[in-house]
């Protein structure tokens, strides 16, 4: 078994279910003791389970990570199986069809659970995180955010200000635990094949909108979960030691045009 995260104990955040599921995996495959935090608990149990029955190592924790004491849960869970943080992914979000608005048009409840899970979420995991991490004076940090972190999108004025704020939120903490041996990155996915992905289509009023977005891929296809896992696992290892404070896009060209 390849050991690049070799009995590191990792969080992964959303980790039942696209990008989150397919890191989770990959992490297991590469060593790691994964922590898999989703607020649908079949999810992360059925992902967990898999894993543990092919050789892995997994464990799986129900938690909303808007919620701060869900949050304090899944720190000591990982701490009860692990003794230790050595990575968080902070993958869970909202988004999809569901939060596809205008400003003018955007629920404000739409707003408010957006902004409480894609980013007052990512800032309680890594406060509480950070804070453990800073014992071993050790850590990694992977943040997801979107190419939507830097690029204007279509209907996208509830989803897109947090995911410009998690990219900042990167910079601002890896530039603040540098010196910690902390490091915090973050991965700018362009569209996944995910369930959110194929029901934002499905569900989609305006498909030509959709349809025109896709055919500017210039790689003419949406990512798998698992290329866009590997960006994760680079960031989370040992092999980008010198790397902090960076957003690295991984969107099949998108926004090189």
């Amino acid at each position: 078994m390849p050991d690049r995260l070799k009995d590191k104990v990792c969080i992964v955040t959303g980790g039942g279910a696209g990008l989150g599921e397919a890191t989770s995996r990959l992490f297991a495959e590469e060593g790691a003791r994964v922590v898999i935090a989703d607020i649908d608990s079949a999810n992360a149990e059925r992902v967990a389970g898999e894993i543990t029955r092919t050789g892995g190592d997994a464990i799986a924790v129900v938690a909303d990570v808007a919620d701060p004491e869900a949050v304090k849960a899944v720190i000591r869970a990982a701490l009860d199986y692990g003794n230790r943080i050595d990575v968080l992914v902070n993958n869970a979000a909202v988004g999809g069809a569901h939060y596809n608005y205008t400003v003018v048009d955007a629920p404000l409840e739409q707003w408010t659970r957006c902004t409480n899970v894609n980013l007052r979420g990512p800032f309680l995991c890594m406060k509480y995180a950070l804070s453990e991490m800073l014992n071993h004076d050790k850590g990694a940090i992977v943040n997801v955010g979107s190419i939507s972190s830097v690029v204007g999108l279509m209907t996208q004025s509830i989803y897109a200000p947090t995911k410009a704020g998690i990219l900042q939120l990167t910079r601002q903490a890896a530039i603040d635990y540098a010196k910690n041996g902390i490091r915090i990155n973050c991965v700018l996915p362009g569209g996944m094949n995910t369930p959110m992905t194929r029901e934002e289509i499905a569900a989609t009023e305006n498909k030509e909108l959709i349809e025109k977005e896709l055919e500017l891929l210039p790689m003419g296809r949406l990512a798998d979960p698992r290329e866009v896992a590997y960006a994760i696992l680079f960031l989370a290892s040992d092999e980008a030691s010198f790397i902090t404070g960076t957003g690295l896009t991984v969107d099949g060209g998108y926004t090189a045009q």
